[in-house]
């Protein structure tokens, strides 16, 4: 499942317009995000090369990135296995700091064992 901080109905078209097959969860009071340690970003985690270059990128593939928010809320990747055990937790140091796809899959693969 995936956690969007917007209200039900922007996070069901989001999920829906992407085709993504699984279930996505609104949160719009953070409250799962707090439960994980996940706090908002801050002006400074947007000013770096390195989110500038995953800005050009996502919009060389095809990608609509927003307008940077300096209070956005500061993402994350969880992978939980099935006795509840959490096998992957990603805290992104900043917007462009997700886990790659291999190490999504690998994490999946080993919390259904």
């Amino acid at each position: 499942m995936a956690i969007f901080q917007y209200r039900a109905h922007p996070t069901r078209n989001y999920c829906r317009q992407r085709g993504v097959t699984f279930d996505c969860l609104a949160d719009p009071e953070r409250d799962a995000y707090r439960g994980v340690g996940l706090d908002r970003g801050q002006a400074r985690d947007y000013v770096t090369p390195k989110v500038a270059l995953g800005f050009v990128r996502a919009v060389r593939t095809g990608g609509a990135p927003g307008r940077p928010d300096p209070h956005a809320q500061r993402p994350g990747t969880f992978v939980v296995g099935r006795g509840g055990a959490v096998v992957l937790a990603h805290y992104n140091a900043d917007p462009a700091d997700n886990p790659s796809l291999d190490s999504i899959v690998e994490a999946v693969r080993a919390g259904a064992a």
